[in-house]
């Protein structure tokens, strides 16, 4: 169970830090942020400011246990992928993941406060590379860093949601600037 100062800390935005919601969060199963336990994972995004990237506060919970005490390999990675796929989308792009490298660098206790960070590095046609990092909320500690490559989706093969999702986002950015 989080305590009141987690609820807190993680709905809280950061300075030039704005509240999205990203289109896969309307499915209440989702894999990372669709725990409503919040045993698994506990995830907020964030827009940032001028450089448009993605950020999250996430807080890795006793159902994300790998080592004892610490967060599984697969749960950092799982949460690299979707705020990775989500910056992606937030700029317009509709992709599904192609290739996902993670790096971890230093095992992850539960229940520590983390940031991730993401953005797209390069677009070349329906290839989107993105970049993302999992790091200490208030520290310099790097638990993962990780590279993806996404396709973008056909939106005629995919239906009206990747239209619409990129409508949204392309509505955000013009109300932003």
């Amino acid at each position: 169970m989080l305590s009141d100062d987690d609820l807190k800390w993680l709905e809280t935005p950061a300075t030039d830090w704005s509240p999205v919601r990203l289109p896969h969060m309307v499915l209440e199963d989702s894999f990372v942020s669709g725990d409503s336990s919040r045993r698994r994972l506990s995830i907020h995004y964030f827009r940032t400011g001028p450089d448009r990237s993605l950020r999250a506060k996430v807080l890795f919970g006793p159902g994300t246990q790998g080592p004892p005490g610490h967060a599984h390999g697969g749960s950092m990675a799982a949460v690299l992928d979707e705020a990775m796929g989500g910056a992606a989308w937030m700029q317009g792009h509709p992709v599904v993941a192609a290739e996902l490298t993670t790096r971890f660098k230093v095992m992850l206790p539960l229940g520590t406060r983390c940031i991730v960070e993401a953005r797209v590095g390069h677009v070349d046609g329906r290839k989107v590379r993105v970049v993302g990092k999992l790091r200490q909320s208030d520290g310099d500690i790097i638990y993962a860093e990780g590279e993806a490559l996404f396709i973008a989706l056909d939106p005629k093969k995919f239906g009206p949601m990747a239209l619409e999702v990129s409508r949204i986002f392309s509505d955000l950015d013009e109300g932003a600037s």
